[in-house]
């Protein structure tokens, strides 16, 4: 309690204009720049950027390992000799997740009940540093060690967003969930886009373009993400609470509580309702993280156009956080979603027919670049703008009593998305990549449909009212 009760003197005293020990100085309100600034008149700053520097360290991960060169070493280094190299890529990736899946709703609930959020956020987090590190050992040809590593590696970070996530609710005002979640996405694409530029120099000063050679790169990953954990272990808090089931064993409170949640689900028909539609288009966003590249390679990239090309992605990525960050709070959470998942859908459609052109094409050395490029950053947009306005969704549907249980669940479903990538992998490896394409628009078809059935106003007033019962303020 006396935790809490100093979290909210430090938010009276800026809200004040008193300085206290603990609190980062506020841009003044209405001055020049300061009415730029995303964050501007939100107490608790210190909190927030510490908050976003985990943001900002799981980008090695997701963009070095997941997106741009593990995924390529693993199918060209690892799995060299394999006849499906894109499959097992994908039941490689699967299978962790898998994990994520039969472990994210327990252990959200688990971290309700003992207030262990910021524990579990940065064990995760060191874990999975260490373990990106230990990837440079992996060589040619050695598929069981590149799975021993990497599933536990990739366990680690996806568990580790959930608890991220979590924490949105303890940050800001439900008004300010798109504002907050979409500012601290835009600094995790501007650090990926660093990411990008450093890959890019080494590529070229040091030549290590082939895939081969990039075991440096997942040492300098795994750095990247234990340094900026550093500001989250060090200045974020969490909001104590009191324990609602005292005597229950640890290793069963969080099936209790699970079990307590489900016997209310038809309450937060809304936020389930979102969540099946997630399902559907966090494939999606899944199958654009794990095969952007290699299906940039597939039309000709080299390994410097690859790292352009995924940076372009990134920069059209840090332009659609702006989306939410302005827009979402007073536009809604459901009409924003609607309109990214539209322009997602038309972007994939014409993906899926340069794709055609190209592969019927008759000279496909020749074949003409540029739509790719303008299909890219089409891309980069979305994945941005979605991925933020999904997570400020989520949370503003959530009861704040209950919040690592509902990002658990949300994790759940995110990873269980990314297994369903696995239908994608097989369609491109048996019928090519513009069948595999129209795979991804169904997805996305399937999830727009089911977003039309979410009512934002009854969810959120479903929230607030299990958050009185639960004897909980805003």
């Amino acid at each position: 309690m006396d935790t809490l009760r100093g979290m909210a003197d430090e938010g009276s005293q800026v809200g004040r204009g008193v300085e206290s020990p603990g609190a980062a100085r506020l841009p003044a309100p209405g001055r020049g720049w300061s009415r730029l600034y995303p964050l501007r008149g939100l107490p608790h700053q210190r909190q927030v950027w510490a908050w976003i520097s985990f943001d900002v360290a799981n980008q090695s991960f997701t963009l070095l390992i997941n997106t741009l060169l593990f995924s390529i070493f693993f199918t060209e280094v690892v799995a060299a000799n394999s006849p499906n190299p894109s499959t097992l890529w994908s039941i490689t990736y699967a299978a962790s997740m898998l994990l994520v899946v039969l472990a994210s709703p327990i252990a959200g609930a688990l971290a309700d009940e003992r207030s262990w959020k910021k524990e579990a956020l940065v064990i995760t987090g060191f874990a999975c540093a260490i373990l990106t590190c230990m990837l440079g050992l992996i060589r040619p040809g050695q598929l069981a060690l590149a799975m021993a590593i990497y599933i536990p590696a990739n366990f680690a970070f996806s568990i580790g967003e959930n608890f991220l996530a979590a924490y949105l609710p303890e940050l800001a005002r439900r008004e300010d969930f798109g504002r907050v979640s979409g500012f601290s996405w835009g600094c995790a694409y501007a650090a990926a886009l660093l990411l990008l530029i450093l890959t890019a120099a080494a590529m070229q000063l040091f030549g290590l373009g082939a895939a081969e050679q990039w075991r440096p790169f997942f040492v300098f990953a795994g750095v990247w993400f234990g340094a900026f954990i550093i500001p989250t272990l060090l200045f974020l808090r969490e909001r104590p609470t009191q324990p609602s089931h005292r005597g229950v064993h640890i290793l069963l409170v969080g099936f209790v509580r699970l079990r307590e949640s489900l016997r209310h689900i038809r309450e937060f028909r809304d936020l389930i309702t979102l969540m099946a539609a997630s399902l559907f288009y966090g494939t999606a966003m899944s199958v654009i993280i794990f095969f952007a590249s290699i299906l940039a390679k597939e039309f000709g990239f080299d390994e410097v156009r690859l790292v352009v090309f995924v940076g372009v992605i990134t920069v059209s990525g840090v332009g659609g956080t702006l989306l939410p960050t302005l827009y979402q709070d007073r536009f809604g959470h459901k009409r924003m979603t609607i309109a990214l998942l539209v322009l997602w859908l038309l972007t994939s459609l014409g993906f899926a027919y340069y794709a055609h052109l190209h592969s019927v094409s008759l000279n496909p050395a020749t074949f003409p670049t540029w739509p790719l490029w303008l299909l890219g950053n089409l891309i980069g947009v979305g994945l941005g703008s979605l991925g933020s306005a999904n997570r400020a969704f989520v949370g503003f549907l959530a009861p704040a009593s209950r919040t690592a249980e509902v990002f658990g669940v949300w994790g759940m479903v995110f990873k269980l998305a990314a297994v369903c990538t696995i239908p994608f992998a097989v369609v491109k490896d048996r019928y090519g990549t513009t069948m595999s394409l129209l795979v991804l628009a169904g997805f996305l078809v399937v999830g727009l449909a089911i977003t039309l059935l979410v009512d934002e106003k009854r969810g959120r007033a479903a929230a607030e009212g299990a958050d009185r019962d639960a004897g909980v303020g805003a």
